[in-house]
């Protein structure tokens, strides 16, 4: 009687800890989302601004340069990242950069937390 108290024990134990691993890939599923959407956001942004200076003749203003400028940036580190995601052994890089901190020069800013206090942007905590 008592092994089988064990057992269902730990299949409750194995049950609940699938559980919570579920619930926390389903929120960093959710977060990714967020950060995809934004990021289009923004590219739909930058491109409204750079069709009316380029068609429309509008002056931009440094503000305006700016966010295109990082806007762009974002967009070649996720073109980048999508080459890496399908190179033989992509994985060992990304594992590599977030050992040796290159997150804020690889990973778009949607996908980063606002600051960390230094000014720079790192990837959130899990």
């Amino acid at each position: 009687m008592e092994n089988i108290s064990t057992e269902e024990h730990k299949e409750n134990l194995l049950e609940k800890e699938a559980e919570k691993l579920y619930e926390k890939y389903r929120e960093e599923f959710k977060n990714f989302l967020k950060g995809l959407e934004t990021e289009g956001r923004g590219t739909k942004e930058a491109f409204v601004l750079l069709h009316a200076h380029a068609i429309d003749g509008k002056e931009l203003t440094k503000e305006e340069k700016k966010e295109i400028e990082d806007q762009m940036k974002d967009l070649l580190k996720t073109t980048g990242l999508v080459g890496i995601a399908i190179m033989p052994g992509g994985t060992l890089i990304f594992i590599l950069a977030k050992f040796l901190k290159f997150n804020k020069y690889i990973i778009p800013s949607a996908f980063l937390e606002p600051n960390t206090g230094d000014g720079n942007k790192t990837i959130p905590k899990n």
